[in-house]
């Protein structure tokens, strides 16, 4: 123990010491210049590639707080700086700078807004009047965060129980694609889940098995059909159709989102129970 604390004291620790700490401090010192760099010398263009890449982090912030002072007209900017707030639940300010972004170019944004509010808020409503107001102020089909438009708005109007516009505005998606390819085959089930709502159970499994004809591997198609087949007192089929959703469900072929409860999710448990009561 003597001999430690001996060298511990001695001239050879100190050299290797402070070589260690210049290792140590290099990168560092290599990192912060980057990162001044960044900020004081790189483009507007740029830093806002930068601060989307590093999304949520205090870099991010910071450059975003620079660029809307450099820039305080420019939609992107608002949009962009938006979506870590929107991702942490922070939707106050995430719809602050939203609607600060729509004041300047709604065309652009309002497609996200909509999107934020039926996926994060679940307000159907206030997601349908900004997707009305993009519908009027486009002259083509939108796909709000990738997906098309009137799909997006069927889905409100049917989380709203407004089951008639809802069909009204799945037929309209129908129709705006000109491949069948690119029907996303769950609006099929989405269809069902409003016929056997309507007690319309034969048109409802109608619907369902078109989803599976389409993709064998939608959970929610056969669970909403087991569901339907219950309702009308067909358990042994209920059965096997729980079983296939389970068995889907547990082989990551579920219909999910990270941060949010998707439109009609269904869960392992929910399953398990409904089986245990047949």
């Amino acid at each position: 123990m003597e001999k430690l604390k001996t060298f511990f004291k001695s001239k050879t620790w100190r050299i290797i010491w402070g070589t260690l700490k210049l290792f140590i401090s290099i990168p560092i010192f290599c990192i912060s210049v980057f990162y001044i760099n960044k900020l004081l010398f790189s483009s507007n263009n740029k830093l806002f590639v930068f601060a989307g890449d590093t999304q949520g982090s205090y870099y991010s912030d910071f450059m975003f707080d620079r660029l809307l002072k450099s820039e305080p007209k420019n939609s992107k900017f608002w949009w962009e700086s938006s979506v870590a707030y929107n991702k942490n639940g922070d939707f106050e300010e995430g719809m602050r700078r939203l609607n600060k972004a729509n004041s300047l170019n709604a065309t652009d944004h309002l497609g996200y807004t909509g999107w934020i509010k039926y996926t994060k808020l679940k307000d159907y409503e206030n997601a349908l009047k900004d997707f009305h107001r993009l519908d009027k102020l486009s002259n083509v089909v939108e796909y709000p965060w990738g997906e098309n438009i009137y799909f997006q708005m069927g889905i409100c109007y049917q989380g709203l129980g407004n089951y008639d516009s809802a069909i009204v505005y799945y037929d309209k998606f129908i129709a705006s694609e000109k491949n069948p390819d690119n029907i996303y085959p769950r609006m099929y089930t989405y269809r069902g889940k409003i016929e056997a709502d309507r007690k319309n159970y034969p048109k409802a499994l109608d619907f369902y098995n078109k989803t599976i004809g389409l993709d064998k591997n939608i959970a929610e198609a056969y669970y909403y059909k087991a569901e339907t087949y219950r309702l009308i007192n067909q358990k042994d089929s209920a059965k096997v159709n729980y079983n296939k959703s389970l068995d889907l469900i547990r082989n990551n072929y579920k219909n999910q989102d990270a941060y949010d409860e998707v439109f009609l999710e269904i869960y392992d448990t929910e399953i398990q129970d409904k089986l245990k009561e047949l």
